[in-house]
């Protein structure tokens, strides 16, 4: 992650947070709130959900964490704030990373624009469901979802 939220003195490390930020650190999943509580919960049985939202939400405003909306069923939270792109799968739900294009310039933009970000998503089919797209899905495809 960019920076280190346990240093920041609004940001109070308890023993929740910090399993959140273990869990997050190098991630390359792109994890909703409900899959960081579901995997951290049986570990801090005491932690709400309401901790993980609001840790991520935290960890949003410090800069720490970008939210990737390229799924419309919930929001997804990316740990790797440098300028990239995503791509998703449609039959799984997979999301993986890609470089960011550079120089890119947006064609007929008015002269002196300056871009400061651009957010690219792609949709299509992981290798995994390629050969399963035209068919009913599978267990280990519905696994993935979840």
């Amino acid at each position: 992650m960019k920076k280190t939220p346990g240093k920041d003195p609004a940001f109070r490390l308890t023993p929740q947070r910090a399993g959140i930020l273990r869990f997050l650190d190098g991630n390359k999943s792109h994890p909703s709130a409900e899959d960081i509580y579901a995997r951290l919960r049986r570990k801090f049985p005491g932690m709400s959900f309401a901790t993980v939202y609001n840790t991520l939400q935290s960890l949003l405003a410090l800069g720490g964490l970008t939210e990737v909306k390229i799924d419309g069923a919930r929001a997804r939270f990316d740990p790797d704030t440098k300028p990239h792109s995503h791509l998703m799968c449609v039959s799984c739900g997979a999301i993986a990373d890609l470089p960011a294009p550079r120089g890119l310039r947006p064609a007929g933009a008015p002269s002196g624009f300056k871009v400061l970000r651009c957010n690219v998503e792609f949709y299509g089919v992981c290798r995994a469901c390629a050969p399963a797209a035209k068919k009913e899905k599978t267990s280990c495809q519905k696994k993935k979802r979840k």
